[in-house]
């Protein structure tokens, strides 16, 4: 099926307004990323993992991560954060409103303002609609990328921009007067499989942050801390 999917990509077809990666369906990409976003609001938890480029080195921000979020929404895991030119690996709990972090200085978790760190409150990534998937079908101009492997997966990307004000009430960092180029890797199961959101994140620098989820449905029990 994947050898096929491929061969009907590079078919000559149209690739920027009709999937041509499904012949059971010829959907639009705004319609693409609106059904991804559907399939993410329904899953009951999700594993994400955060990695970026170009973020300066004096700049106060996260870095990367990885945990595990609901639509409760919640999450709980690991951040890697940059402060004051230093980087350090911190324990994470978002819920009931609240975050909770655990800094190398600190002997316990304390709960912590994530925009006085650069930060989003990771728990509204996972919002249905003040999170992730909301910058989907705010998303304009989108058209279809290639396809290409991704693990076991074939996924097709959809590529697009991003109003600079959608992206920092998300994320809490970048500059809401800009544009973001956003590019979705959507699997078969309109699994969305990876956000990667490119521009000015901190001042005049360009960045890019890439977010993959996965794991799509898992329980998970995610509690403040004791």
């Amino acid at each position: 099926m994947a050898v096929l999917a491929l061969a009907a990509c590079s078919s000559g077809s149209d690739d920027k307004g009709k999937d041509t990666g499904s012949p059971a369906a010829k959907v639009t990409p705004a319609q693409r990323l609106a059904q991804s976003k559907q399939v993410m609001d329904k899953a009951a938890s999700m594993h994400l993992t955060l990695s970026s480029q170009g973020v300066p080195s004096k700049a106060n921000g996260v870095l990367g991560g990885e945990g595990v979020g609901t639509h409760a929404p919640a999450f709980k895991g690991n951040l890697k954060a940059q402060l004051a030119g230093i980087q350090a690996d911190v324990p994470v709990v978002a819920a009931n409103n609240k975050v909770w972090a655990k800094l190398p200085i600190w002997p316990n978790m304390r709960i912590i303002q994530p925009k006085d760190y650069g930060a989003p409150d990771p728990a509204i990534l996972f919002s249905t609609d003040r999170g992730l998937s909301s910058l989907m079908v705010k998303t304009t101009n989108p058209a279809f990328g290639e396809e290409k492997r991704d693990g076991s997966d074939v996924v097709r990307l959809i590529k697009g921009k991003v109003a600079g004000q959608d992206v920092t009430a998300v994320l809490a960092i970048g500059d809401a007067a800009v544009q973001y180029d956003a590019t979705y890797a959507v699997t078969a199961k309109n699994e969305m499989r990876t956000m990667t959101l490119t521009g000015k994140f901190y001042n005049d620098a360009t960045s890019t942050y890439t977010l993959r989820l996965d794991k799509y449905g898992e329980t998970v029990d995610i509690k403040p801390p004791a």
